[in-house]
């Protein structure tokens, strides 16, 4: 009997760790215009995930610093799933359909506070 609860314990208690870890992350949503990203600072942290929606006349394809991750082509009011890690690279980009670079980044950190 002793040990059955115990393993029950012990399961809720793996379970409860794992739901607490899960509430913390965060949904974000960057919206890709023609010529910028919005918003183009992103506070997030690992474990977090970021929907890069396509607001664009024309397709765009994302690719984080070091062409570490790429998005590849996102269709016009397509979107891209990227799912932060400690690893993920904080800076990312994409060309406008005018061929100029667009620039976003990931700041490792809570978003300041609007109270003061």
């Amino acid at each position: 009997m002793l040990n059955s609860y115990r393993k029950g314990a012990v399961a809720l208690a793996a379970a409860l760790s794992f739901v607490a870890g899960a509430a913390h992350a965060e949904e974000h949503v960057v919206i890709i215009n023609d010529g910028s990203y919005f918003p183009n600072l992103v506070f997030a942290t690992p474990g977090d995930k970021i929907t890069f929606q396509n607001r664009s006349d024309t397709s765009h394809t994302l690719t984080g610093e070091g062409q570490q991750w790429t998005s590849g082509s996102i269709a016009s009011e397509g979107a891209y799933l990227l799912e932060v890690k400690a690893e993920t690279p904080p800076k990312f980009s994409g060309l406008d359909a005018a061929g100029n670079e667009v620039a976003g980044e990931i700041v490792f950190a809570q978003a300041p506070s609007d109270e003061n």
